[in-house]
Order: C-alpha cells, then sequence, then structure tokens
C-alpha cells in the first residue's frame, strides 16, 4: 500500500487490518488460478477393423543348424593347413595335409608285397599244372602231387594278403589329405600348421579336432521360452527375430521344435525353442545375441479399439465422475446388460439380484460379510472368464459382485486381455459419454477385440489419462481426509486438548 492509499481509507493504518486484506487477497487470487487451470481433454477414438496378433517372446542365440567336426584318422605333423576361420569352402575342398612319408612308405611296400605275390603264384600255377600231367603218367606220387597243389593256394593266399594290405595303406595315405566333408563355413581351429595330431580311430582320446566348419546359409535360434507361454506355441507358427547387430532388420523364421526338456535359469523354469532362419546372405552368424517374437494367435479383420478404452466395471466406477457420469450408471448399464440376454440365464439373473440386496445392505450399514463374499465370487468368476470357458450364468453372477462395489471388481478382472470378458467402454454421442457394456477377445495390449456391444465407427474414450485424474483426485480427498481431524476424539480427557495442540487430537491421548 502507498501512502495516498493508506490516507484514503484510515483502517489501512492498523496492522492486523492490512495483514487480514492480503489474506482475503490471496486467497481470491488462487480461487480465480484454479478456475483458469484447463479442463481434462478426453480424446477419443473410432471402432474401426484391424489385425490382431497374439504372441510370445523371448531371447536367443543364433547357432548353426549343424557343427561338423573334423578329425583325422591318421596320426601326425600337419604340413599344410589353407584354410582358416571364416573361409567359406566347397566340399572336396583341401582342409589339411598330414606328413605322409611313413605312410607312403608302407605303401609302397605293399604294392611290392603284392607284386612278388602275385608272381610267386604264377609260378606255383606252373608247377601244379606240371605236376598234374606227370602225375597222369605216373611219374611222380600222390604225395608230390598234393605238395605242389599246396604249394599254389599258398601263393594266392598270399596275393590276397598282399591285395588287403595294399588296399589299408592306399586309404591311409589318403586319409593323410583331409578335405571338406560337405561345403560350409570353417567357425573354429584349435590347431595349426607344424602342430601334431593323434589319429581318431586308434587313440583312446577320440583324437585331435583339427577344426569345426557348419553350413552358415540357414542358423536357428535358440531362445528360452518361459513356461507360462510354452503351451501356446508350437511348431509351424511363424517367428520374427531381431538381433542387436542389425536393430532395424526383421528376419523371418519358423518354429522348428520345442524341445522338452525344461531349463532352470535362476529359479525360473524355461524350454528351449528352435527357430529356423535363412541365412543365404550371412548376415546372421553364431553367437548373435537376438530376440524372437512368435505367432500364436492373429485374427483379421475383427472390430477393435485402443486397449486404453477398455475398462473392468470398478475402474470404470472410478473413472466415472471424471466423465461427468454417476457411479450408479456404470451400474445400471451392467445389469441392464445382462438382463438383455435373456432368462436362459439363472444364475445371471440371480446374480444382478443379489447384487441390489447386497447394495441395499451396504447402505443399510452391514455389508462387510456381503462384500466379502462377492468379491471372492467375481474374482473366481473373473479367473474363469479369462481361462475361456466361462458360461453366461458365471458372468451374470461375477458381474453382479463388482456393481455392488466389491473390491474384485467384475467379469474379467484381468483387464482387456481375457477372451470373453465383460469390460466398460465409455461411448461419446453429442458430447456426451455413455458406459457401453462390451465384450472384449483377444487383446495385443495395444489394441482390443470387441466381440459384441459396439459398432463401427462409434466413438470410444481414451480413458487412460482420466484413470489417472481419478486416482489423483482420490488420493488428495484420503489425504484431506486425514488432515480434517479424523483421528479427533469426541470428548477428550481434561487439559487433552491444550495439551495436544495443533495434533489434530494426538495430545488427547497423552
Amino acid at each position: 500500500m502507498t501512502k495516498s492509499c493508506v490516507m484514503r481509507f484510515p483502517l489501512f493504518r492498523f496492522p492486523f487490518v492490512r495483514y487480514g486484506a492480503v489474506a482475503i487477497l490471496a486467497f481470491i487470487s488462487v480461487g480465480c488460478a484454479k478456475k483458469k487451470e484447463a479442463a481434462l481433454v478426453i480424446e477419443t477414438a473410432p471402432v474401426e477393423r484391424r489385425s490382431i496378433v497374439l504372441s510370445a517372446q523371448a531371447n536367443g542365440v543364433v547357432e548353426p543348424v549343424t557343427v561338423i567336426e573334423v578329425k583325422s584318422r591318421a596320426s601326425g605333423q600337419i604340413t599344410n593347413m589353407p584354410v582358416d576361420v571364416g573361409s567359406v569352402v566347397r566340399r572336396g575342398d583341401l582342409l589339411v595335409q598330414i606328413d605322409a612319408r611313413d605312410v607312403q612308405s608302407r605303401y609302397n611296400q605293399a604294392a611290392a608285397e603284392l607284386n612278388s605275390s602275385t608272381v610267386a603264384r604264377t609260378v606255383a600255377a606252373s608247377q601244379r599244372a606240371r605236376s598234374q600231367d606227370l602225375f597222369r603218367q605216373r611219374i611222380i606220387t600222390a604225395v608230390e602231387m598234393e605238395a605242389a597243389t599246396l604249394q599254389f593256394a599258398n601263393a594266392d593266399a598270399a596275393v590276397v594278403r598282399a591285395r588287403a594290405a595294399l588296399d589299408i595303406a592306399r586309404q591311409q595315405l589318403q586319409d593323410a589329405t583331409i578335405t571338406a566333408p560337405t561345403a560350409g563355413t570353417v567357425i573354429e581351429r584349435p590347431v595349426s600348421e607344424g602342430t601334431v595330431i593323434t589319429s581318431a580311430t586308434s587313440s583312446a582320446s577320440g583324437g585331435t579336432t583339427i577344426l569345426k566348419m557348419a553350413d552358415l546359409s540357414k542358423v536357428r535360434l535358440r531362445a528360452m521360452v518361459n513356461e507360462t507361454d510354452i503351451g501356446n506355441v508350437l511348431p509351424g507358427q511363424l517367428a520374427t527375430v531381431t538381433v542387436d547387430a542389425f536393430p532395424n532388420r526383421r528376419f523371418q523364421g519358423v518354429v522348428e521344435k520345442v524341445e522338452p526338456q525344461a531349463v532352470v535359469q535362476q529359479s525360473v523354469t524355461m524350454f528351449p525353442v528352435l527357430v529356423s532362419l535363412s541365412n543365404l546372405d550371412g548376415a546372421l552368424k553364431p553367437g548373435m545375441n537376438g530376440e524372437v517374437v512368435m505367432e500364436v494367435l492373429r485374427k483379421d479383420n475383427v472390430l477393435a479399439i485402443p486397449s486404453e478404452a477398455v475398462r473392468s466395471t470398478r475402474e470404470a466406477t472410478t473413472v466415472a465422475p471424471v466423465l461427468g457420469l454417476e457411479a450408479d450408471a456404470i451400474r445400471t448399464a451392467t445389469q441392464a446388460a445382462f438382463a438383455s440376454r435373456g432368462g436362459g440365464q439363472a444364475r445371471g439373473g440371480a446374480g444382478a439380484g443379489d447384487t441390489a440386496g447386497r447394495a441395499r445392505r451396504r447402505r443399510a450399514g452391514g455389508a462387510d460379510s456381503a462384500g466379502s463374499a462377492s468379491s471372492t465370487r467375481a474374482r473366481f468368476a473373473g479367473r474363469t472368464a479369462q481361462a475361456g470357458g466361462s458360461t453366461p450364468g458365471a458372468q451374470g453372477s461375477g458381474a453382479g459382485g463388482g456393481a455392488a462395489g466389491a473390491p474384485g471388481g467384475g467379469v474379467g478382472r484381468g483387464g482387456p486381455g481375457g477372451r470373453g470378458a465383460m469390460q466398460i467402454a465409455f461411448v461419446k454421442k453429442n458430447d456426451e459419454y455413455a458406459p457401453r457394456p462390451i465384450r472384449t477377445g483377444i487383446s495385443d495390449f495395444e489394441f482390443t477385440e470387441v466381440v459384441s456391444g459396439l459398432e463401427l465407427g462409434e466413438q470410444v474414450a481414451l480413458v487412460g489419462v482420466a484413470v489417472l485424474q481419478a486416482q489423483r483426485d482420490a488420493a488428495q480427498a484420503r489425504i484431506r481426509a486425514g488432515q480434517g481431524g479424523g483421528l479427533q476424539q469426541t470428548s477428550p480427557p481434561a487439559g487433552g486438548a491444550a495439551a495436544g495442540g495443533g495434533g489434530g487430537g494426538g495430545g488427547g491421548r497423552r
């Protein structure tokens, strides 16, 4: 206040008058500021047709379909190894050459023995022929004839043994040269040129692994799927794989196999799932980490709305005041929806009547036990609806419990994803919102299928922001209720109020 104002209004000369005026002006300014706050904007979205896909996600590692360990049947020192890790080879290409001097010598020796035994057999055959002529002429005895025959048989057996020894020596000589058994890529080479290796056939340890190779034109992702999702994963389902090396690229694959043996990781039971992937360009490397999304269920051209527009009965009752509606309107719409389903649902009708009775008892002050029983039935009906096997009567009972304000909320307690669950959507028409009970199908957490209750083109409210607003208002109301003397005693002891001061009755208990 300026001096002129104080002179014009003499009352302002007194301090308590000036402080009171300032307080009044502050209160008025706060009230004006609240009026200037922007009203809560509720967005809407149309009911439209779209495709909804349910999927299961898991992490995994890329691995080759088949890994071949190349070993040698010959022992010796590696003299030539023209391939390295990453080399792409074709069938029959040279991989490793082992020192073949020993096997070459054995081969030459076996060849010489075969030549010698062949000549010996020829000589033995000539001698047997002459002995036969002499025996017919009675010039030699039978014993001499038998000796000639035995000599030929021994020479013939020597030829067979020499041929077998030569064949073995030839195989050993060929084993010293190791070629690619199939086309592929060398992925591991634990040895190098100059290493002395042992035979895989004669060594007790199984021989030395020379290298590992695999055909990387087709790989697979070994993903670990949680046991809660493994029941929906089947061979032949389509899958999309994303790896960290190519975050903007999607690799298409097919579920090849679900392994039956579970793997426990950090107290979580998981099952390995193999997803086959085409890798003609070689972009996927063994050991890459990736994420796979397996298509479990797909529905095309179905009515759908954003999942943000779908709420359970309890949530709808909470958010109704934000949309300018009363909670009773939600209950009325829910009961009307069940009543319109016909008289064949006796349990549903009984649920609605029981709802009204419990509501009257609640208003009379004795609803604790009834609310608890209603909550139990509502939760049971919600779980049954989620499982997809609920009967109409069970759904009616669940809706009754939810309408009575039970803590479980109505059918489909699991949220928009529950199949066949009864939910609430707010339809906007002529700038007003009306609750509409709907039956939902599958949901991909972004959009939810609408089985019944809505028509194509209708506008529904996206009540996510409204739910937050309602929760904030409820929290503020609880805070105000706690600060408003909820702990004060009706008749505090003498001196208690003074001792407690501003403690809201706390001093009265001392």
